[in-house]
């Protein structure tokens, strides 16, 4: 018995000497600078995935524990961070705690806004039209290897990564690969769309895929928040009753092109993608939603209408419960 437990306390100091040697001697895989932005409110748990998810530490643990054994709780500053090429965890951490290491957009950094609602195909061009990779972007994004499906267990296996890539504004350094763009939009994809939102889908009977593919067909036909969560709510009764959604939005996206009024030869094209021609949801996104739009498809309002309309020249959205008074609408409004 003596033997087995001085055993255990042998394997437990190797263990602990391992952990302590790496956090003090290991080094990140970045072969340039990169900026890392720590959010108000993020702690050191959420610190060490991010840095871990963007391959500045080799290991959250010995980010951790190097953090415990340094007293590092609370002591972490908001900011975006310039971390060399291979900096070591205490040279990570003196940035990230030591006041006026923050930086501002480095001259050379490229900021890009991606709209919420945009498709890979815009995101493609405003990349591209800045010198950035945006070919490329859409050739991994369009068909993502394994490695993206093993590291962000969130996304549906064989899918494209449309409405993962989370719309927002983005700092670039003018090297960045392609590669390195979509991590750290599906790193904030992760981030923003957190476990609550992820536990309370699975609670609801539904699937993330199917509430992204929901919340994009929102995204696309509201363009008012105020208005998104009856609408969500117009699309859930027609999802109940078995009839189609009948998108415009969806017609939009066969087309590649945002249309005020379609054609019937439009509602008509053979694409898993029309909803108009084919009953529930469409095979995928069709477009990077705001969390907005998730959040009323995670939770649509409960509602008697059934249809509504959009006026292009207002940005009103007008809703009815009857298809006669949707007909009287359409009417009303020049449609």
């Amino acid at each position: 018995m003596k033997k087995i437990i001085f055993g255990v306390i042998i394997c437990v100091c190797i263990v602990g000497f391992f952990v302590h040697n790496r956090s003090y001697n290991s080094i990140s895989a970045n072969q340039s600078d990169v900026i890392f932005s720590v959010a108000q409110g993020d702690d050191i748990v959420l610190i060490g995935k991010k840095l871990e998810d963007e391959n500045l530490i080799a290991n959250r643990i010995y980010f951790y524990y190097y953090a415990w054994k340094n007293k590092l709780r609370g002591k972490f500053h908001e900011g975006r961070y310039n971390i060399a090429a291979k900096s070591t965890i205490a040279q990570i951490v003196y940035k990230l705690t030591t006041p006026g290491q923050a930086e501002i957009q480095r001259e050379k950094d490229i900021s890009i806004l991606f709209p919420e609602g945009w498709s890979i195909e815009k995101m493609k061009d405003r990349l591209n039209a800045n010198q950035l990779p945006g070919d490329e972007f859409m050739a991994i994004a369009n068909k993502p290897s394994d490695m993206y499906y093993q590291k962000y267990e969130f996304l549906k296996e064989g899918a494209s990564l449309e409405g993962y890539l989370f719309p927002d504004t983005y700092l670039f350094s003018p090297d960045i690969t392609a590669d390195m763009i979509i991590q750290k939009m599906l790193s904030n994809f992760e981030k923003r769309v957190d476990t609550a939102r992820r536990e309370e889908i699975v609670s609801k009977g539904k699937n993330l895929h199917d509430v992204i593919i929901f919340a994009s067909i929102i995204e696309g036909e509201v363009p008012l928040n105020g208005d998104r969560g009856i609408v969500a709510g117009i699309f859930q009764n027609r999802l109940d009753i078995g009839m189609a959604l009948q998108s415009d939005a969806t017609i939009d996206y066969i087309k590649g092109v945002a249309e005020i009024k379609h054609s019937l030869v439009d509602i008509e094209i053979d694409s898993p993608y029309n909803t108009y021609k084919y009953v529930g949801l469409p095979i995928g996104p069709i477009n990077n939603p705001s969390i907005a739009a998730i959040d009323v498809a995670i939770n649509p309002t409960k509602t008697e209408y059934m249809y509504f309309l959009n006026n292009a020249e207002t940005g009103e959205t007008v809703f009815s419960t009857t298809f006669e008074q949707h007909v009287a609408n359409k009417q009303s409004h020049g449609l």
